[in-house]
């Protein structure tokens, strides 16, 4: 039996007995949307598919590529001022 990784850093992704909470939520959220159109096992299905793509994406990219990805596109996840505007090609220190 193989051993469960344990996260030992601080912003580690918090586990559910043997997956991450990030990827797990795509099984939780399809299987709840299954449930009120009655399509349970369909919209189970597709959540694990969409599970195991993001794994794998996950696996292959580096950390915080989605938010830098979407950044990049106009959509921003938070308000902070330490992420710049992408666009700007001249900065002025605040």
């Amino acid at each position: 039996m193989k051993p469960t990784q344990i996260p030992t850093h601080h912003d580690d992704p918090q586990w559910i007995i043997i997956w991450p909470i990030d990827e797990l939520l795509p099984i939780v959220a399809c299987g709840c949307v299954g449930i009120l159109f009655s399509q349970a096992a369909i919209m189970l299905l597709i959540g694990y598919f969409v599970s195991r793509a993001y794994h794998r994406a996950k696996a292959t990219k580096p950390n915080g590529f989605v938010e830098h990805w979407a950044y990049s596109k106009g959509i921003s996840f938070c308000r902070s001022k330490t992420m710049k505007n992408t666009f700007n090609r001249h900065f002025i220190p605040d």
